[in-house]
């Protein structure tokens, strides 16, 4: 009677504490670490709850970007770096002698939160990069510098770069009008001279006065000269 009276404390304990982790964690929630492997698929799309759905498999660059879709990629869960919710994944796929996979990230719906270790059922995608192996580079050439000009900036200095030609652009069509301006109001560009252009006036509004000859006298031929 005495050991029963001392495991049914115990028992309340451990019951009330499962039903604290079923409140905390609905079925349709698993804790990242758990996960052993995920499986994705072309063409398929995540489940979400608090996000909008993202592909299962997307790539987002590489040299082959664009020329070879995967069509199912395997991630299995190798351990943690710092702590167990730090998870990292090693995948694989099944492709052409042309391509292997590059650098990939899984990336998991947080239940409640994205610091939640809880995730969401069927939230997780990969994003991977495809890249040429020396086949693919004899089959499509070499598309490396390419995509090091195009894919291989991030975001911020694409935006950076974009800033600078803009501003450039504005700073040749702001000089560009002003000396336009100054040519037409101020009459820079071109001008005539103010005596001749009162000549010009007058001329116009007295038609038979000859305009007065500008040019430069010729030298005069002195006797001798040939």
């Amino acid at each position: 009677m005495r050991a029963f009276s001392l495991l049914t404390p115990a028992l309340l304990a451990l019951a009330t504490s499962n039903c604290a982790e079923a409140a905390r964690n609905p079925k349709d929630s698993v804790l990242l670490s758990r996960i052993k492997t995920l499986t994705f698929r072309k063409d398929q799309m995540t489940t979400a709850r608090r996000v909008s759905p993202i592909p299962q498999l997307e790539c987002i660059g590489g040299d082959a970007k664009g020329l070879y879709e995967v069509d199912i990629m395997r991630c299995k869960n190798a351990g943690s770096d710092y702590d167990d919710e730090n998870v990292q994944w090693t995948c694989q796929a099944s492709l052409p002698e042309e391509f292997k996979l590059g650098s990939t990230d899984v990336i998991c719906e947080g239940y409640d939160s994205p610091e939640d270790p809880f995730v969401l059922k069927g939230s997780c995608g990969v994003e991977y990069r495809l890249m040429l192996t020396p086949k693919g580079v004899e089959k499509y050439g070499d598309r490396k510098s390419s995509w090091n000009n195009n894919y291989g900036l991030g975001e911020d200095e694409k935006l950076s770069k974009g800033i600078s030609i803009l501003f450039w652009m504005l700073f040749i069509a702001v000089a560009l009008w002003m000396f336009f301006a100054a040519c037409i109001v101020g009459g820079v560009c071109g001008a005539i001279p103010e005596q001749d252009r009162r000549d010009r006036t007058e001329a116009l509004h007295h038609p038979g006065r000859a305009l007065p000859d500008t040019r430069v006298p010729a030298l005069e031929r002195r006797d001798g000269d040939e």
